[in-house]
C-alpha cells in the first residue's frame, strides 16, 4: 500500500504542472502617451514624465516617474462599450482591479491637467 501512495504522489505532481502550462498568460504592458495641449505660444520641450502601466489578471498597475496629484481613470470596454471610472493618488504605485478585458481603452486625467492614453490589446 505503501509503495502505491509514493508512485501516486508523481504523477499528482506532474498533472499539476501540465495543469499550469495550459493556463492562459495575462499580462501586458500598455504604452502611455500623453495627448498633447493646444499651443499657448510658447515653445514646448518634450515631457520628461514616464508611466508605466501593467494589466494583469484584471488589474490595472500604475507608477508615475513624477507624481501629478489624484488622477481620473476611464476604463472602456471595446465589445460592450461601457466606460467605468476610478480614481487614485498618482504620488504611489496604484493597483486597480478593472475585471477581465479583452480589448479596450484608458484615459487617464491627472490634477495638474494632463491626459493620458493608451490601449488594452
Amino acid at each position: 500500500m505503501a509503495l502505491t501512495l509514493l508512485l501516486a504522489v508523481p504523477t499528482a505532481f506532474a498533472q499539476n504542472r501540465s495543469d499550469n502550462k495550459n493556463q492562459k498568460e495575462t499580462t501586458e504592458v500598455i504604452k502611455i502617451e500623453r495627448q498633447e495641449r493646444p499651443p499657448i505660444g510658447r515653445p514646448k520641450i518634450p515631457s520628461q514624465q514616464h508611466i508605466e502601466c501593467v494589466y494583469t489578471e484584471g488589474t490595472l498597475h500604475f507608477f508615475f516617474a513624477f507624481p501629478e496629484g489624484e488622477c481620473l481613470l476611464t476604463v472602456t470596454d471595446s465589445f460592450s462599450g461601457i466606460s467605468t471610472q476610478y480614481s487614485f493618488d498618482s504620488a504611489e504605485p496604484a493597483e486597480i482591479f478593472v475585471g477581465e478585458i479583452q480589448t479596450g481603452s484608458i484615459e487617464i486625467l491627472t490634477s495638474l491637467g494632463y491626459t493620458y492614453e493608451g490601449t488594452i490589446s
